[in-house]
């Protein structure tokens, strides 16, 4: 556990990297009305600004007693992937290769709420919604389509990985705005993380933490 000071250094960090990132976001905002007029319609206006809105969701949780996690800022922002998508025609997919959607409904337990890896612990997911670990960054899908969330789920879970964060809040939606008021993401997300050979376990959330219209994931460190 830090110190006080340790505390407040890394509150300090997280706010600098969220004026960095608004900072960053501003900029590449005037570069694309800047330059709108001579890019390629390569994809609807509508889902470019969903894309840039859903991974700019992707945060650090603010702590409540200390930092557990530090996110440094993405190699390559949100607002500045969805521009390049948007100027080069470039699709989602690469980092989501060979992940589909669907096919695993026979790993998942408790009536397809929770997932446990086959090597890990069989109390893992119990414990994932119990709050044994604290989710250190959060992922909202809301307004994406698959391909983008697809897409969006693999890349954060990456990206987290790869700044050592363990464990993440996915929120995908309970379908109250979907046709048919049916989660369209719902199983989806599932199906990908249970894909994903870094997810050791995943469970449905507490109410608190969104209930169904969300996933506590826990991934290897």
């Amino acid at each position: 556990m830090r110190g006080h000071k340790g505390g407040l250094a890394g509150l300090k960090q997280l706010h600098q990297q969220a004026q960095d990132a608004r900072k960053e976001v501003e900029r590449a905002e005037r570069v694309a009305a800047r330059d709108r007029a001579r890019l390629d319609q390569a994809a609807p206006e509508q889902e470019v600004d969903a894309f840039r809105k859903a991974m700019q969701s992707a945060r650090p949780i603010k702590p409540r007693n200390q930092i557990e996690h530090r996110l440094a800022a993405l190699p390559d922002s949100p607002a500045a992937a969805a521009r390049r998508m948007h100027a080069t025609g470039e699709k989602p997919g690469r980092a989501d290769a060979g992940i589909s959607d669907g096919g695993v409904a026979h790993l998942l337990s408790e009536n397809g709420t929770a997932y446990v890896r086959a090597d890990a612990a069989p109390d893992t997911a119990r414990k994932l919604k119990q709050g044994h670990w604290r989710a250190g960054a959060e992922l909202d899908l809301h307004g994406l389509r698959v391909e983008q969330a697809r897409h969006a789920v693999i890349s954060f879970l990456d990206e987290c990985l790869g700044q050592g964060v363990r464990c993440v809040r996915i929120v995908h939606g309970k379908g109250y705005g979907s046709e048919g008021m049916t989660p369209v993401l719902k199983d989806k997300a599932r199906a990908w993380l249970a894909q994903k050979t870094e997810v050791l376990a995943f469970s449905e959330a507490t109410p608190r933490e969104g209930g169904s219209g969300a996933l506590l994931v826990l991934m290897q460190s």
